[in-house]
């Protein structure tokens, strides 16, 4: 192995390193890793920005613009609203859950089909009596199988799609994928449905935990006529200044403060509603006039129509932002009560709390804050809401044209992959199903600069011959494990890597190895490559492996070790059934 390729190798290293911690976003990191490429010439900026020149790349940013003009049509809401129904097993509830979710996954993007269903189930789990965990993860699981099925499912299939045809071959038609991602998606189902919704948590939904008054961040002050405060704003009261409590709302003569701003002055008989640890101030109440409020009384925060539950969504302009620094009370006129983050409420210290990605927030806002915010990429909404969809024929008729559009074109090879996505992105936009704005808006850019850096540092990867020295590694084991052996070590390889870092990342770096260990085992480049995208997609063991995880993370009340429980088998029949259809094909 020459000094080059090991320099990559340490780099690399801290890249993974730096993921894992989450020192910064993944797109950063990954970018980062191929700018410090070229600065240190192991690769040229020619080679290192290729990727973003790749047709898969562009194919990805184009399908993002079709979804959201389908997810804006309403047709997925229509479909959705007929999924679920009064049921008198969670067995049939999975299976009239997973299946057409896995199904629309196959021709779009799954992150805005989970995004959309999560406060439908949560409406319906509360109605039913069942537990959204049940429900969450079967949910996420199903998106993913589902874009297993075709060439435009996910975007680590076009990945590898776009990585195949650069090298010469002539890549895989729309549903080549189906031969594997069709029985694993079956498989699948048919797990949750007898076995795997048993090792599934019964936890109570945060809504329902607030409104039954279960969570214990929730404390109540009344303002004495003796006290203090009176006269002061709740500026000059040091009222945004205790360590462990957050002020979230007054309540004055029955009608709440929502959310009470710097310079509201206290008046005698204000409840002061805080969320956080109220220790310190137990031990100092009687001295500046307060009275802690026990019960019911001046409950205004039980009422359905001021709390709401939203998460952190992957675009949100809020990342890795401080709340005090984001001024979150004056730009949202809400107010938060807590943090959910890894299955655990964070209540005190909230202002200094660096928000990330999939957290779940707590919120007391006015009515119109769904009216103003559910459009918005700053969060996606988990708590129940009545969505609205313009009813026009003309959108509808459109979108589900592209969609039929789509399917023949593609499997009778009529028009390529790419050209098929940019003529569907134009006609959305010049029909106006979507505006320019909007289509802009809908491409996930960092999606883009992923794919677009990940395809480079595959490449440095080949060209400095790291890949060959562990295609030569791998190859050590055939003697002894045969061509399947190898098959399941390079699954296996690729599934870790995926669960700790991330699928696209994943899917352009293990393909160049892929690649090379199929050239120096007289194996078809295809086998390896489509085993490459159906491992870095397969992601069931962590949250963080997979964005549709992530999302469901927070709503569902999971643990980390929830996924691990549900997942594990699971990936292990994906593994499995994946290398013996592949090992059936191609050998």
């Amino acid at each position: 192995m020459n000094i080059d390729a090991i320099f990559l190798c340490i780099i690399l290293s801290i890249m993974f390193f730096g993921l894992i911690k989450e020192w910064f976003s993944a797109e950063f990191m990954v970018f980062l890793t191929l700018a410090i490429l070229i600065f240190a010439g192991i690769t040229t900026p020619s080679e290192a920005f290729k990727g973003f020149a790749n047709p898969a790349v562009h194919t990805v940013a184009f399908l993002f613009i079709v979804g959201a003009a389908v997810s804006k049509s309403g047709i997925l809401h229509v479909i959705i609203q007929k999924i679920l129904s009064k049921s008198k097993s969670i067995q049939y509830v999975l299976f009239r859950l997973m299946v057409p979710t896995s199904a629309m996954s196959a021709f779009m993007n799954n992150t805005p089909i989970v995004t959309m269903l999560i406060p439908v189930l949560q409406k319906w789990a509360a109605a039913n009596h069942v537990k959204p965990s049940k429900l969450l993860i079967p949910l996420s699981y199903a998106a993913i199988l589902g874009g297993t099925i075709t060439l435009i499912g996910t975007s680590t299939n076009l990945v590898v799609q776009g990585l195949l045809i650069e090298k010469g071959l002539s890549g895989f038609k729309m549903f080549d994928f189906a031969y594997i991602g069709l029985p694993i998606t079956v498989a699948g189902i048919l797990y949750f449905v007898t076995i795997g919704h048993r090792l599934l948590p019964e936890r109570a939904h945060n809504f329902e935990l607030f409104h039954d008054g279960k969570l214990p961040f929730i404390h109540k002050f009344s303002v004495e006529k003796n006290s203090t405060l009176i006269g002061k704003s709740i500026m000059d009261a040091m009222l945004r200044n205790l360590e462990q409590l957050f002020l979230v709302e007054i309540i004055r003569s029955g009608k709440p403060i929502i959310p009470a701003p710097n310079d509201e002055t206290i008046q005698e008989g204000d409840i002061l509603v805080f969320s956080g640890n109220p220790d310190g101030l137990l031990k100092v109440c009687h001295i500046i006039g307060l009275r802690r409020v026990l019960g019911n009384k001046g409950n205004h925060i039980n009422l359905p129509a001021t709390f709401l539950e939203v998460g952190i969504s992957e675009k949100s302009p809020l990342i890795n932002i401080k709340v005090k620094e984001s001024n979150f009370r004056s730009r949202y006129n809400a107010a938060i009560v807590a943090i959910k983050r890894n299955g655990k409420f964070i209540t005190s210290g909230i202002g200094n709390f660096v928000l990330k990605k999939g957290d779940t927030l707590l919120l007391l806002a006015k009515n119109d804050f769904l009216r103003t915010w559910s459009n918005a990429e700053d969060f996606y909404f988990i708590s129940p809401i009545e969505s609205k969809y313009r009813n026009k024929k003309k959108e509808k008729f459109v979108v589900i044209l592209i969609l039929i559009g789509i399917i023949i074109s593609s499997a009778f090879q009529l028009i390529s992959i790419f050209s098929l996505a940019l003529i569907s992105a134009l006609i959305v936009i010049l029909t106006k199903v979507i505006t320019v704005n909007e289509a802009i808006k809908s491409i996930n850019w960092s999606v883009i600069i992923i794919m677009g850096s990940s395809i480079g540092i595959g490449n440095t990867i080949e060209s400095t011959g790291l890949a060959k020295f562990i295609a030569s590694f791998l190859a050590m084991f055939q003697s002894f494990t045969g061509i399947i052996g190898i098959l399941f070590l390079f699954y296996l390889i690729t599934l870790i890597m995926t669960e700790l870092l991330n699928n696209l990342a994943t899917a352009a770096i293990m393909f160049p190895i892929g690649y090379t260990v199929s050239l120096q085992s007289g194996l078809d480049p295809k086998m390896l490559a489509m085993l490459t995208a159906i491992s870095a997609s397969c992601s069931f063991l962590t949250p963080i492996g997979y964005q549709t995880n992530l999302l469901v993370y927070g709503p569902g009340g999971y643990k980390f070790s929830d996924f691990i429980k549900a997942g594990l088998p699971l990936s292990l029949i994906c593994m499995v059934l994946s290398v013996f259809i592949a090992y059936w094909i191609w050998i």
